[in-house]
């Protein structure tokens, strides 16, 4: 068994001190993709091996951010042929709303966050996806006689919805803030050959969403039967809110039992969107910490004035003496 890996570090999403409080949030990121052979007959003479080839397929990295409240509103996008094709990173933020993203030749990371009112965020990249082509997503990655390869992506996701609205009534309540994160791989093939077929189509998504709806109240008019009369009945639903996280890998295979090569198509895609309706007072959109003083416990003020205490005391002996 030969194995090869390509591991990448996640980028340092946007907006790490600020999620906190972000009404919407979500991330989502593809690492550590790995690919390993398995040969499947060891006597026929053939070195198991694979090729990706980077130059075929189509890369794509686009996003956005939009504040309604204050009339800003912010997109970028970049495409060009090829997987991983290129690298980039890019941040879009504004008053209320921020969205991120890094490309590189390894990984995929997209990122939001939104702070309301009538704030929204889209973000997404993918790569070897279909490039428009009428014959299909082109064929990236060969592999030879006789062999198997095991493709593994890491996989990590995040989604947090909070601060819900108060309503007034129960259709106001369905999604107040809403976030959404995901990841798909995707291995296609079809061949013939050595009397034997194989076709493969395994597009697989790992995927969250988060709500956070606001209380509200109801009445209804409803017979009392220990009173023996109809009075109002009312019925309150707290709000909601949520947040996830899913760390998990997604797996393809690629399989190949004929005596000569063979070509499929491996793509690999992420996204994030969110939306808010409510503000935080404070909303703090930065990547940047700041270190505080620390606030001193109780029992320290108390040591602090018997320290007051006893020194005044020998300076008051000192005057005396």
């Amino acid at each position: 068994m030969i194995r090869m890996s390509y591991v990448a570090a996640a980028c340092a999403l946007v907006l790490c001190a600020a999620n906190a409080q972000a009404a919407s949030s979500s991330s989502a990121s593809i690492s550590g993709i790995t690919f390993t052979l398995i040969d499947l007959n060891p006597n026929d003479g053939i070195d198991p091996s694979f090729s990706f080839q980077t130059s075929k397929g189509t890369t794509t990295f686009s996003l956005s951010a939009t504040d309604n409240a204050v009339g800003e509103s912010d997109s970028s996008s970049r495409t060009r042929p090829g997987t991983f094709s290129f690298t980039n990173d890019q941040l879009s933020q504004l008053t209320n709303v921020a969205a991120s993203g890094t490309l590189t030749n390894q990984s995929l990371s997209v990122s939001g966050s939104a702070y309301g009112p009538q704030t929204s965020y889209n973000t997404s990249a993918s790569t070897g996806v279909n490039n428009g082509n009428y014959y299909g997503a082109p064929l990236n990655l060969t592999l030879s006689a006789n062999s198997v390869l095991l493709i593994d992506a890491e996989v990590n996701l995040a989604a947090s919805a909070s601060n819900p609205p108060t309503c007034s009534y129960y259709y106001y309540c369905n999604t107040s803030e809403t976030a959404q994160a995901s990841a798909t791989s995707t291995l296609t093939y079809t061949y013939t050959g050595s009397s034997i077929s194989s076709t493969y189509n395994s597009p697989q998504t790992l995927s969250l969403q988060a709500n956070a709806t606001g209380g509200y109240s109801t009445q209804q008019y409803q017979y009392d039967p220990v009173s023996g009369n109809y009075i109002w009945v009312t019925t309150t639903t707290p709000y909601t809110e949520e947040s996830k996280n899913l760390n998990d890998v997604l797996h393809s295979v690629f399989s190949n039992s004929t005596a000569i090569t063979q070509s499929a198509s491996l793509g690999f895609a992420v996204a994030a969107t969110g939306s808010a309706t409510t503000p935080f007072a404070d909303p703090i959109l930065t990547t940047d910490f700041t270190t505080l003083a620390a606030v001193p416990e109780p029992s320290t003020y108390l040591l602090f004035a018997q320290g007051l205490a006893l020194g005044g005391f020998l300076l008051r002996r000192r005057r005396q003496a």
